[in-house]
């Protein structure tokens, strides 16, 4: 009885060595499945990316319009921001508001950095998925030393075809956040 025992846990024990691991079958299985349920997910996560990389820029001009307005009140005198490229010293009027700004101290309130004209902030280039499109505001904004601006403009701000943000400004200088449209 005892070697009919032995047996029996032999067997289980070569049972048993067997189910520990998987088959090739069942990896494959769990591989295919894995990369389903990816190529599912994909799509809403480039969607979460583009608005996540939005209200990035979004934010990033935004923080910007408001620290202008708020040195225009400060300094009482007007501050400008405009696009500038790649020197970020000088406004340039031929570049995109992607392509970077900065802000300045506008005595003249021309819109153009001047000799003398202290410079305040600088903003590299954002992403090349981003676009800003502006009203009224296409090479540069003056905020006046009430904090006020000489006219109402927005920033569209779209990242992809689907993601956008859009900041309006109104009269007296204060800027809105709202959900933007990246239609032509």
């Amino acid at each position: 009885m005892r070697l009919i025992g032995a047996e029996s846990i032999k067997m289980t024990s070569r049972t048993r060595d067997r189910s520990l691991g998987f088959t090739m079958v069942e990896a494959m299985i769990v591989v295919a499945i894995m990369g389903l349920l990816v190529a599912l997910a994909a799509p809403p996560l480039s969607d979460f990316l583009e608005n996540a990389q939005a209200r990035q820029n979004t934010n990033e001009l935004l923080s910007s319009l408001l620290l202008a307005r708020s040195e225009a009140v400060t300094r009482n005198m007007p501050v400008s921001l405009c696009t500038a490229g790649s020197s970020l010293t000088a406004c340039n009027a031929g570049m995109d508001w992607t392509d970077g700004w900065i802000s300045f101290e506008d005595i003249d309130a021309d819109g153009v950095r001047d000799i003398g004209e202290e410079l305040i902030e600088q903003h590299s280039e954002l992403n090349s998925t981003t676009l800003i499109r502006a009203v009224n505001f296409s090479d540069f904004i003056t905020y006046l030393p009430s904090g006020g601006v000489s006219s109402m403009g927005s920033f569209n701000v779209c990242v992809g075809d689907a993601s956008a943000r859009l900041i309006t400004i109104n009269v007296t200088g204060r800027p809105r956040l709202t959900d933007g449209s990246c239609g032509q």
